[in-house]
């Protein structure tokens, strides 16, 4: 564990670099002049490049060695948050939240596949725990971290300042990542580049079209992008389908998905993250524009939620150990519960200030932070052993791009909901709505929780029937 610091530190970096943009994203439309929609499509732009680069990243990890795609990633991560900072305007600031994006694709793959080949069972687990608490931290520590730098009086301040924050934890893990067990590679496979792009340009027009549909009335070429990105993923599909049964390299083998535990998995990651995306950037639009609070006492308002997420995703060993394979059902469960208690209260404190709203989170956020670790933590376990270890790059690509890619989609099409409510309902109401899509999603992730706690129910009911029988054929033939 000792030698493997780098590695959370990184999970740390790349989910941080995605906060900061929920953080600062009430101060683009003063500075660079964006508007709602220009503004989702800054965060969507790291969260969809990210997608797309993520299972490409995790086999050219399989590939060509762990160790050493991480330490590249690493270095052109802390690099394009620099270009991040200095973007001298909106569509720079797009490109360079692409470029990072991408970067961060090319080192979280590479630190899930460490951990999963790295130890025995019980490393692996404490491993994954300890993962899952940094990418947590980060994504939380964004956006206490973004506004305590955007409420300073320093030289390099404001939204600028916070962006370039996202490349200090990159050049930390940089110079640990030599510490890291050389991981030979584990695929001679040469990678499907042209998947990659196909992949990249039609998930990147579909989060484009979606972003900026509502600020511009729908005008054509929105609806078109959404129209060419799911062709684009239609027509991906099925190539990678032809190149599988001709052996060709493939991006992502068809026949891995056929594993139900899999595919449930990436289903539910994708509820997940769509939820938490669209409540990230609902929180930081809430409270800094609707409520009138300081990037500073924003983020402060966030640490219970943080702490509460942090330490049940540190015992999440524990946690397990008491529920069992019941856990994910009960998360579901109580965020479910938590989100309708948050829905009630911002329908209710409209016209009553920020300190009523801010006073009641700090209660309902430790059952909403403690209730998603609980839900995540399991599922990275669930996940990553559905698949062999030949191919964790892949399996981590897969979990990763389904997270990333809900988080974009998430802010994107319910933060779209959430501006479009906003002007006829108040903010506080237009968040109590949302919350109610999210409260769906909480309600889907139970059901896949539990019909998937059916299925690995049943596969060990049957391995344990069958294995007595198994043994006594043995010693039948034996005899």
């Amino acid at each position: 564990m000792q030698r493997t610091w780098p590695i959370f530190v990184a999970a740390f970096g790349a989910t941080y670099t995605f906060s900061i943009g929920n953080v600062t994203a009430p101060r683009l439309g003063p500075d660079l002049g964006a508007d709602r929609g220009e503004t989702a499509l800054v965060l969507a732009a790291f969260a969809v490049s990210f997608a797309a680069g993520l299972i490409l990243a995790g086999r050219l990890g399989d590939r060509y060695g762990r160790r050493r795609l991480l330490t590249i990633g690493l270095l052109a991560l802390a690099l394009a948050s620099a270009l991040a900072a200095a973007a001298p305007g909106l569509w720079w600031l797009v490109a360079a939240r692409v470029l990072q994006g991408a970067t961060a694709a090319i080192v979280m793959p590479q630190t899930l596949a460490i951990i999963q080949t790295s130890g025995d069972a019980t490393a692996r687990a404490r491993g994954l725990a300890v993962f899952t608490a940094a990418s947590g931290v980060g994504t939380v520590a964004g956006q206490v971290v973004g506004g305590f730098v955007m409420g300073l009086s320093l030289p390099v301040a404001g939204w600028r300042g916070a962006v370039l924050t996202s490349a200090i934890p990159s050049v930390v893990a940089l110079l640990g990542a030599r510490r890291l067990r050389v991981h030979p590679p584990t695929s001679t496979e040469r990678p499907d580049l042209g998947g990659a792009l196909r992949v990249g340009v039609s998930l990147l027009a579909l989060v484009t079209g979606v972003s900026l549909g509502p600020a511009t009335g729908w005008v054509w070429w929105t609806p078109a992008l959404i129209v060419l990105g799911l062709l684009g993923l239609g027509a991906f599909w099925l190539n990678q389908g032809r190149r599988e049964l001709a052996g060709r390299p493939v991006l992502v083998a068809p026949s891995v998905l056929r594993l139900s535990a899999l595919r449930h998995g990436l289903l539910m990651v994708v509820l997940l993250f769509a939820g938490y995306g669209a409540f990230s950037f609902e929180y930081s639009m809430l409270t800094q524009v609707g409520l009138g609070l300081t990037p500073v006492q924003s983020g402060l308002a966030l640490t219970v939620f943080a702490g509460a997420f942090v330490l049940t995703g540190l015992r999440m060993p524990q946690v397990v150990a008491r529920f069992g394979d019941r856990t994910m059902e009960l998360a579901s469960g109580v965020l479910a519960a938590a989100l309708v208690a948050l829905a009630l209260v911002s329908w209710f404190a409209q016209g009553h200030g920020a300190a009523l709203w801010v006073g009641c989170f700090q209660v309902v956020g430790v059952f909403i932070g403690a209730a998603q670790a609980s839900q995540y933590g399991p599922l990275v376990g669930t996940v990553m052993a559905a698949v062999p270890d030949r191919v964790a790059g892949l399996a981590g690509g897969l979990f990763t791009t389904a997270q990333q890619a809900a988080m974009g989609f998430g802010t994107a099409i319910i933060g779209g909901v959430f501006g479009a409510l906003t002007p006829s309902l108040g903010w506080t109401h237009a968040f109590a709505v949302v919350l109610g899509v999210q409260v769906v999603t909480a309600s889907l992730f139970w059901v896949l929780a539990r019909r998937l706690r059916h299925q690995r129910a049943h596969v060990r009911t049957t391995v344990e029937g069958r294995s007595p029988r198994g043994q006594g054929d043995r010693h039948a033939q034996a005899a």
